[in-house]
């Protein structure tokens, strides 16, 4: 829907651009964010008016079809459609817009070639690395040797990122000398998606090494580790926010909380009120094929996500010291986060991981990295941000006034 806000946005400076909606029943409350950000001036029609609604061609008729989940969409409304735009006079012709965020989901992608010959497809994805993956796999098409293939102008199709950033209202203001205490990890309770077991696995060996630096009592006879709450700085506490089931570690009973199924207001007002953002993930997959809606969820709250260079670069939107914290690829999550917690690494350069006899901070660049990630700190003004999502919206309504110009 983050497309359609921007849409309605610059169509309404666009004389002779309208809106329709249609999309059924939006479950866990979106329907009051919709309300509240008033996203979209026109009335919502339900999904089972999309197709009678392509079909009229009398007044004026839709010319540009952007369809939000194209993975599951062009499946299922694939076969009519086109049946819909072969029917239609030369002018009354439309475009297809494909959102996309995971380019390893191929049940719609057979289907590209009827539309790329007839020139009416347009992809949008949701992050520069998903973009750059089809562009290049679509280069690839094009050189192919197969004419069902070469034959499909598949070079030719234009491709686009949107970033789903909203402009929530009501975020909390935070103290700026506060602790690093509140860290999130947002996605489904799944360890293909996210890296929940080795998150663990290094929370309990830091705790058993040095509980204090979380605000936590030693374990001593105890099954879970306490917090100390007579500790001048809060304890460490690490949410897990998504879907599905997963089990907590009985040492880490009183630090790591789950929260599941939350309505979107209970959701935002949960990860806005945290100071990190922790992606955690599995696989390389989220560099290359897929979009992670955590990135964008982050920047629209104002919580700042702990990236490596390499997130930097595969997402390029947030490029940007104002949004991310930046650890070295070398250093983990979790080492990172009692680094930036306690404002010391020393631990951590100073410890021989490998048995070798050389410390981390022997390897090259190492030491300089870490220390510049504890310098930019973690903590980001609200302004500097703000001014970051700006620019963001910026560029969102530059593809707006591509798409409503191509009409």
């Amino acid at each position: 829907m983050a497309l359609a806000w921007t849409l309605d946005r610059v169509r309404s400076q666009t004389p002779g651009v309208g809106l329709r909606v249609f999309a059924d029943k939006f479950h866990y409350g979106f329907e009051d964010v919709v309300r509240k950000l008033n996203m979209y001036q026109s009335e919502k029609s339900s999904a089972d008016q999309l197709l009678p609604s392509m079909r009229q061609t009398d007044g004026v008729a839709i010319d540009l079809l952007i369809l939000g989940t194209c993975e599951i969409d062009i499946p299922a409304l694939h076969h009519e459609l086109l049946v819909i735009w072969d029917e239609r006079p030369e002018d009354q012709k439309f475009s297809v817009v494909c959102m996309i965020h995971n380019t390893e989901d191929l049940r719609w992608q057979a289907h590209i070639p009827e539309w790329s010959r007839r020139g009416a497809l347009r992809l949008v994805t949701l992050g520069d690395h998903v973009g750059a993956t089809f562009k290049n796999r679509f280069d690839e098409f094009a050189e192919s040797k197969d004419l069902h293939i070469f034959s499909s102008g598949y070079a030719s199709i234009p491709i686009d990122s949107h970033y789903p950033v909203l402009d929530l209202p009501d975020l909390p203001e935070k103290s700026y000398t506060r602790t690093l205490s509140k860290a999130v990890i947002q996605g489904s309770f799944d360890q293909n998606r996210r890296d929940y077991a080795n998150i663990f696995t290094e929370l309990i060996a830091s705790l058993h090494d040095d509980a204090p630096s979380w605000g936590y009592h030693a374990l001593g006879t105890r099954k879970s580790f306490v917090p100390n709450h007579r500790a001048s700085v809060p304890p460490f506490e690490l949410y897990l926010v998504g879907s599905g089931y997963i089990e907590i570690p009985e040492e880490l009973a009183y630090m790591v909380t789950i929260h599941h199924d939350l309505d979107y207001e209970d959701f935002y007002r949960l990860i806005a009120g945290c100071d990190i953002v922790v992606p955690a993930f599995s696989s390389f997959i989220y560099y290359r094929e897929m979009a992670s809606s955590t990135v964008a969820l982050a920047v629209e709250l104002n919580v700042p996500i702990l990236a490596t260079g390499l997130m930097r670069k595969a997402y390029g939107y947030i490029d940007d010291d104002r949004v991310v914290v930046t650890r070295p690829s070398a250093m983990s999550e979790v080492s990172a986060l009692k680094a930036l917690r306690t404002g010391d690494a020393s631990f951590y350069l100073q410890s021989d991981p490998t048995g070798t006899g050389r410390n981390m901070s022997s390897v090259l660049g190492l030491e300089t990295a870490v220390q510049s990630m504890l310098e930019v700190g973690w903590i980001r003004h609200r302004e500097e941000v703000n001014e970051y999502k700006q620019a963001i919206w910026h560029k969102n309504n530059m593809l707006a006034e591509r798409l409503i110009r191509d009409l």
